[in-house]
């Protein structure tokens, strides 16, 4: 790799990770949003309309089941062919999905077909958004030197909250249509405009340099036919650990801005645009606060940070659902801002390096990508437990923080048992990476 090519590697990857977490939050989001106000009439008309709009949420819930297997299958293709090639697979395959959603022919067209099609096409984005955070935050972190990781690998982060912002300002736009004309044509626009994002980042990808990881891992002799073998042999702990790293924090980012915003308003009469710009701008801050905290991890250590993190975030949503019934914006805003920017953006901004470097690049992709994607599997479950508190314990909202805050003291406590497996040792050692760089990342 040329000197050139190598300077600026941090940069494309990080803009990468970016571009690729904006696709993922803005195609689930928009999703999201369909089956909650417009795929019940369109595809599953036939059903009344309650048990149309639970079969709608349930295709939304086939996107969280189906993940894990796509971290195993872009894992594999990450750790054997190279971080780049699998992000570029996990690009066509979740841009295509979504894109193609909105040209999908609904019920009123060919009939039962609609539906299958629909669930099809969202299996296929589940599996290609499960490969696509651990391939991102592994290939910034090893294109990154070893002082700047924190900072280029929370970009994949950063990105997922912009693509939330993004989906909620399409579908305001489109919602605001007559319902006819929503129900014609106006829902499609928001899944069709997620080619602008794909072309974008492909863009951006193709530009990118492959690490040298997985070259040197091959000529190592390091790399296994089957990288998940491997993995479930002699990293079973760890991977377990990154999964409930991975489950408070995704927990608590859905009941805050997905469950909080229909909960407000349907029991606090708090208006629903005015929960929508609440949620909007708390993400938008959250996004802008990512890579700040990332690079603070730079500077005094990831380890302490994560752990502070997760800590601030358990105390944080509890304070939120204590202010929640309230019904004051000044008051949710607030505190939606600090348990998101505060609590939630320090956990996220660590973990994009902090993940990767648990683990030895023969098996990293595979490792990150599957942690994650068991902690939001088991996350996807957080606005339906939270409703299911609110049915059995009306008017106690703070069950509800007790719940996100609770998950997120077992994720400071898998932090510290990561910490304590880690040690004084670095992975990266294993690398062939310089002494300096390898003594760097271990005084973390």
């Amino acid at each position: 790799m040329s000197a050139t090519i190598q300077k600026k590697a941090p940069g494309r990857a990080a803009a990468a990770g970016f571009f690729g977490g904006a696709i993922e939050f803005y195609d689930f989001f928009i999703y999201g949003t369909a089956s909650a106000i417009a795929f019940n009439a369109l595809f599953f008309s036939e059903l009344t309309p309650a048990i149309g709009t639970l079969v709608s949420f349930a295709t939304l819930a086939v996107g969280y089941l189906i993940r894990p297997l796509g971290a195993v299958i872009f894992g594999h293709v990450g750790d054997r062919f190279g971080r780049k090639k699998a992000l570029m697979a996990t690009l066509y395959t979740m841009g295509g999905a979504t894109i193609l959603i909105g040209f999908l022919p609904t019920t009123s067209a060919i009939g039962d077909w609609a539906a299958v099609l629909l669930v099809a096409l969202r299996v296929v984005q589940g599996l290609g958004l499960g490969g696509e955070m651990g391939n991102a935050a592994t290939l910034a972190m090893e294109s990154s030197p070893a002082h700047r990781r924190g900072f280029f690998s929370s970009f994949s982060y950063a990105g997922g909250f912009a693509g939330m912002v993004m989906a909620t300002g399409v579908f305001t736009l489109v919602h605001s249509l007559p319902r006819e004309t929503f129900l014609n044509w106006g829902w499609r626009v928001p899944f069709l405009l997620s080619a602008v994002l794909v072309l974008v980042a492909y863009a951006v990808r193709r530009k990118i340099p492959e690490p040298d990881t997985t070259e040197r891992v091959r000529n190592e002799g390091r790399a296994d036919e089957l990288p998940i073998s491997q993995l479930l042999r002699s990293h079973k702990k760890d991977v377990l650990l990154a999964t409930l790293m991975a489950t408070g924090p995704n927990t608590v980012y859905y009941i805050v801005a997905v469950f909080s915003l229909s909960y407000a308003t349907s029991e606090y009469g708090v208006s629903q645009t005015t929960m929508l710009m609440v949620v909007t701008i708390s993400s938008a801050l959250l996004c802008a606060s990512v890579p700040a905290w990332g690079g603070l991890s730079d500077r005094i250590g990831r380890r302490r940070l994560i752990i502070a993190g997760f800590l601030l975030e358990a105390a944080l949503t509890f304070a939120f659902f204590v202010a929640l019934p309230t019904a004051d914006p000044i008051l949710i805003l607030t505190g939606m801002v600090f348990v998101l920017v505060f609590g939630h953006g320090i956990v996220t901004g660590t973990s994009g390096a902090f993940f990767p470097e648990l683990f030895p690049a023969e098996v990293r992709a595979s490792a990150v990508s599957l942690g994650q994607q068991l902690g939001g599997a088991l996350s996807g479950l957080g606005p339906l437990v939270a409703a299911s508190i609110t049915v059995a314990f009306p008017g106690h909202t703070m069950l509800v923080g007790i719940y996100g805050g609770g998950l997120c003291l077992l994720g400071a406590i898998a932090g510290y048992l990561a910490v304590a497996r880690w040690g004084n040792q670095t992975l990266e050692a294993s690398n062939a990476e310089s002494v300096r760089d390898a003594s760097a990342v271990a005084a973390r």
